[in-house]
């Protein structure tokens, strides 16, 4: 059976995992943006279906990973819970 203490450090290596996980996350979110971003100036008056749809495509890889990172924040806070409990 693993100490308490082990159990600590495993669950402090889980929330850095996660807080590792929600800047890659965040980096990921800005480079959607960017690609939004460029592909709307270049096309910018287009009327072809597929480039609204792109568009939108990007911005919902940018919701996506806002919601990705509440959950990763939420997982988080639990796992601090549970290490301030022990």
């Amino acid at each position: 059976m693993a100490s308490i203490e082990e159990v600590r450090a495993a669950i402090a290596q889980a929330i850095d995992k996660a807080s590792q996980s929600q800047s890659a996350l965040q980096q990921a979110a800005e480079l959607a943006e960017d690609a939004q971003q460029l592909l709307t100036s270049v096309t910018q008056g287009s009327v072809q279906a597929d480039v609204e749809t792109t568009n939108a495509q990007f911005q919902q890889v940018v919701s996506g990973v806002s919601e990705l990172q509440n959950y990763l924040g939420a997982g988080i806070s639990g796992a601090e819970g549970i290490n301030s409990r022990l």
